[in-house]
């Protein structure tokens, strides 16, 4: 029986995995998990130094309880509301937004970034609507925040997707 419990945490891995891949091919290391303290997600050791990283999902409104009822047998599915869906982009920019700034704002990193400095967050990007289209608004509604900088926390951003029946992971650099 696959319970609710069970894919959210290997979701997690994947993404997570994902973006250690990307790090490492963006940064010439070789970083893996060497620990899952939770929080953060997990540590990360080359044999010479450590990081750290944390993982969060944004989901268009409504999705994740369709993804994760539909997937788990300990669930009832509750699908995506039918009917039209205007402005996606608009409402999954603001629903990412809003995640990223409440991991910046989390001070259960603090410890950690007192003793590893800032660290890397992966965001899933989980929308089915999902074009480089999405990214762009993500970005204008980032700027109409204000760009908040995320350096004291993080020092890295990636968004974490599926492509080709893989996670995958690239850097986000807010424009």
């Amino acid at each position: 029986m696959t319970l609710r419990r069970d894919i959210n945490r290997e979701h997690e891995t994947a993404v997570i995995d994902a973006a250690v891949r990307a790090h490492n091919t963006r940064t010439a290391t070789s970083f893996e998990v060497e620990a899952r303290p939770d929080p953060p997600d997990a540590i990360l050791f080359d044999g010479t130094m450590r990081t750290w990283i944390e993982h969060t999902d944004a989901f268009y409104p409504g999705w994740a309880r369709d993804l994760t009822s539909f997937a788990a047998r300990d669930r009832k599915h509750h699908p995506l509301h039918r009917g039209i869906h205007v402005d996606m982009d608009a409402r999954f920019a603001m629903e990412f937004c809003r995640v990223v700034q409440q991991k910046l704002e989390n001070r259960s990193y603090a410890k950690v970034v007192a003793e590893l400095g800032p660290g890397i967050l992966v965001v899933g990007l989980e929308s089915p609507w999902l074009a480089e289209d999405t990214i762009e608004t993500i970005n204008d509604h980032w700027r109409q925040l204000g760009s908040p900088d995320l350096s004291s926390v993080f020092a890295y951003v990636y968004l974490g997707y599926r492509a080709d029946d893989a996670n995958q992971a690239v850097p986000w650099q807010p424009t």
